[in-house]
């Protein structure tokens, strides 16, 4: 006869101990968004060199402006990297990220259909990687990781991996007795 047993004690999310991302993630973060900045000012002083006009008008705003704008990316940046956090548990593995709308991503390890580690040029002079994982079903990455070092990343593909075969050893022990 079939039996569904409560579950009272679910675990909150918000009691999850989070670990922090590697500490040249934020420094990873900054360079990728230095390497759009500095082509954009370069297009900005081309088009004022080109646009005398244009240039005479918004010479002030872009003088003040763009620094702000850099400026406050930057800031952001740090706040944003401080905030995520990872965790692996027994069965699943849980990401936080967001300043303004903070989103937890809990992605249960009996899902894992397989895993990606990739590696960016900046990424691998830092030695981080991003570790991006794929559910059942998905054609995008239901969690994606970035800001690990590459051996973070490698560990927890071997923990996934030996979980997925501790599940999939699990019924045919059951089907031996």
């Amino acid at each position: 006869m079939f039996n569904n047993q409560q579950v009272m004690d679910l675990p909150k999310h918000s009691d999850i101990q989070l670990k922090p991302l590697a500490d040249k993630a934020l420094l990873h973060v900054q360079l990728n968004w230095l390497a759009f900045y500095i082509p954009f000012c370069a297009v900005l002083v081309a088009v004022c060199y080109f646009n005398p006009a244009f240039a005479s008008r918004s010479q002030t705003y872009l003088l003040i402006g763009v620094p702000i704008l850099i400026a406050i990316s930057m800031l952001y940046n740090v706040v944003s990297i401080k905030l995520q956090g990872f965790a692996l548990r027994t069965h699943d593995i849980a990401f936080k990220k967001g300043v303004i709308w903070q989103q937890v991503t809990i992605l249960p390890l009996a899902r894992v259909q397989h895993m990606e580690i990739h590696q960016g040029p900046i990424e691998r002079k830092l030695k981080l990687a991003s570790l991006k994982l794929f559910s059942a079903g998905g054609v995008s990455a239901d969690l994606q990781i970035s800001g690990l070092t590459h051996e973070q990343c490698k560990n927890i593909r071997q923990f996934v991996q030996s979980y997925r075969q501790d599940d999939t050893a699990a019924p045919a022990e059951l089907a031996d007795e």
